[in-house]
């Protein structure tokens, strides 16, 4: 989203509602969530899902035995489907210990290759598993969520529709309540909020709540939306890497979260690698570095390169595999 759309969702979550006009029931405001809210349609959730099982909807547990049972979903798959989700988390970790753009860069595309298999083989499973009592209970659950959220007022006091009203809405009606709630819902991503909190309209004033919701949102915590909290919560964050970080991020990632926490996780690495070496090269009287930097990680970690060594040099250890280090090798040196 551009910064200007990114402006107005800010707005909107300072304010803790989203507006919008409907065709067919005109403007609609779209209360954002509270845990307090949850913690009420939670106590649905039971009696959804046993309403389910009365209509002879089967379980997802039952679907998979008798999926194996028939022979049409194989074990191998679940264990697949595990080995997956763990060597993803792995990735994952050894990627937050990476400081070279080129490693970093090969284990974001082994983690994207492995999401792209995992998801596969769970939309297949999912396929076969088909409709289940906890897939009507999350439909239900979702569609008092969007009753609960729609008000006439601005100041969220009156509701939308009265219970028996919005029971009689026919499926179409439905429908395009469930997309419109969607729509509204899906801008306040993470990504998003992420962004916003490091846009300068939000910082400028972030910065001087002493990182106290009640002095920035004006309420107590247990009254904020989900979105208030979320927002806050990366505020603390992206302030906390500027804070401790001892070197300016470059200014083309200023704006961009996951490479500003890139930049962080790597700078981090590379200082402790530089600090390990420096003790090493004091009692062997030789120069420290890292070893297969470019000019570009250089600049983006804010050091300079000279003639030094690394802790870890991958090119030799590339030499002793044949020239080639694969993703286990990388996950072994980074001590993983």
């Amino acid at each position: 989203m551009i910064q200007s759309n990114l402006k107005i969702l800010f707005s909107e979550i300072i304010k803790g509602y989203s507006k919008k006009n409907i065709d067919g029931f005109g403007n609609l405001f779209f209360k954002h969530i509270n845990n307090q809210d949850s913690a009420d349609i939670d106590i649905y959730n039971e009696q959804f899902f046993q309403k389910a099982k009365q209509m002879g909807l089967p379980t997802e547990q039952d679907q998979e035995e008798y999926l194996i049972k028939e022979e049409l979903w194989e074990k191998s798959k679940d264990k697949r489907i595990k080995e997956l989700e763990n060597f993803i988390t792995t990735l994952k970790s050894t990627k937050s210990k990476l400081f070279l753009k080129a490693q970093i860069d090969q284990v974001s595309g082994e983690i994207e290759k492995n999401e792209l298999e995992l998801k596969t083989l769970k939309f297949e499973k999912k396929d076969l598993i088909g409709f289940t009592a906890e897939d009507y209970t999350s439909k239900k659950i979702n569609e008092y969520y969007m009753y609960v959220s729609l008000f006439k007022d601005e100041f969220c006091k009156e509701r939308f529709f009265k219970e028996a009203d919005y029971e009689d809405l026919d499926n179409k009606q439905i429908m395009v309540l469930i997309h419109n709630y969607n729509e509204v819902n899906n801008k306040f991503n993470a990504n998003n909020l992420k962004k916003i909190s490091l846009a300068g309209y939000f910082s400028n004033i972030f910065y001087l709540c002493q990182d106290d919701p009640y002095i920035f949102y004006g309420k107590p915590l247990v009254e904020l939306s989900f979105y208030q909290i979320e927002l806050f919560s990366y505020g603390r964050y992206f302030k906390g890497i500027f804070t401790n970080s001892k070197t300016r991020p470059p200014e083309y990632i200023m704006t961009d979260p996951e490479k500003l926490i890139e930049w962080y996780e790597g700078s981090k690495n590379v200082e402790e690698v530089m600090n390990r070496n420096s003790k090493v090269a004091q009692k062997d009287n030789v120069a420290t570095s890292v070893v297969g930097a470019t000019s570009e990680d250089m600049k983006r970690l804010g050091l300079k390169k000279d003639n030094e060594t690394a802790e870890i040099d991958l090119n030799k250890e590339a030499a002793k595999k044949g020239g080639k280090l694969d993703m286990q090798d990388l996950i072994k040196l980074h001590g993983l």
